[in-house]
């Protein structure tokens, strides 16, 4: 019997990676499929507590964990946190694992874990103090409030007046939203991206803004192109990141600053089509492999 896999994400429809997942899973020998976080469910009896899918038990032997929602309240991220938690505590192999996921989820404590670590971060403040977060601003000069989760660089905003932060943060404020707040970070119209896959550089692309921008995501306009530049300093730094936050794989964005290298960002879920077709090979591939080893270990 084949080994069985499940990509669990939070859209109906997968997206591009999972698809890529389930693609090479399959022709690696393995039944593979996807199924949406909301469409397991929890069950709990007199024989303990277990994740059905309309009362059948969900039992498979690995899962990629793609997603577990964005625009998601509090309670629903509970419930499906608790889902997955029966699913790893089944046996089931978990890339990633749910932990390590939450962990990049929370971009404020992405920041703490890797200062902790002594990995090179932006000057940061998670805050709901408006007054605290106005004087912090003031004293960094060019701000960059962003949301405290999210991807894809959508919400995060650019301020070098104070004041004009501030209504910005009133605003956030208002509906309840934390601030998360950031010094800009001087550098060349690009980053670095780096995936990490089992402790190893999987690809590399230097992601360069349009121009006149300043955000340097794919979805933002950017484009991807060959690193020509990466040395020993820059792996080391992606990949301590990476088994920083625990995860067995991610995608790690790296500034370069006028006093070295700056990490942004680590992705544990990240996109990867542009990277694909820049360093031409799919981290599907390796992603798979890392799976059949802890399957068969």
């Amino acid at each position: 019997m084949p080994y069985t896999i499940a990509v669990i994400g939070d859209s109906i429809i997968p997206d591009r990676p999972s698809r890529d997942l389930i693609i090479y899973s399959r022709s690696s020998g393995l039944n593979a499929y996807y199924v949406p976080i909301s469409r397991i469910s929890v069950k709990v009896d007199k024989d303990g507590a277990l994740a059905v899918i309309r009362d059948r038990p969900f039992k498979v032997d690995g899962v990629f964990l793609r997603s577990l929602g964005v625009l998601i309240d509090v309670e629903t991220l509970f419930r499906r946190m608790i889902t997955m938690r029966l699913i790893e505590g089944s046996g089931a192999v978990t890339i990633n694992p749910l932990d390590g996921l939450l962990r990049t989820r929370n971009k404020l404590e992405t920041s703490v874990i890797l200062s902790s670590r002594g990995l090179p971060v932006p000057f940061t403040i998670g805050t709901e103090d408006i007054l605290y977060a106005y004087n912090t601003v003031k004293g960094m000069g060019t701000a960059v409030i962003k949301p405290l989760q999210g991807s894809r660089g959508y919400g995060a905003i650019k301020v070098d007046d104070a004041d004009v932060a501030f209504q910005v943060m009133k605003t956030l404020l208002t509906i309840r939203k934390p601030l998360y707040i950031q010094k800009y970070v001087e550098k060349p119209n690009r980053d670095i991206r780096l995936m990490v896959i089992d402790n190893e550089i999987f690809g590399c692309m230097v992601r360069v803004a349009p121009a006149g921008q300043w955000k340097t995501n794919v979805a933002q306009g950017a484009v991807g192109k060959p690193c020509t530049n990466m040395d020993r300093e820059l792996e080391e730094l992606a990949i301590k990141s990476v088994e920083a936050l625990g995860l067995i794989y991610g995608g790690v964005d790296v500034g370069e600053g006028k006093e070295g290298y700056v990490i942004f960002e680590v992705n544990g879920s990240p996109d990867w089509a542009e990277l694909t077709q820049v360093v031409n090979k799919n981290p599907a591939t390796a992603l798979v492999k890392a799976m059949l080893r802890r399957i068969k270990a």
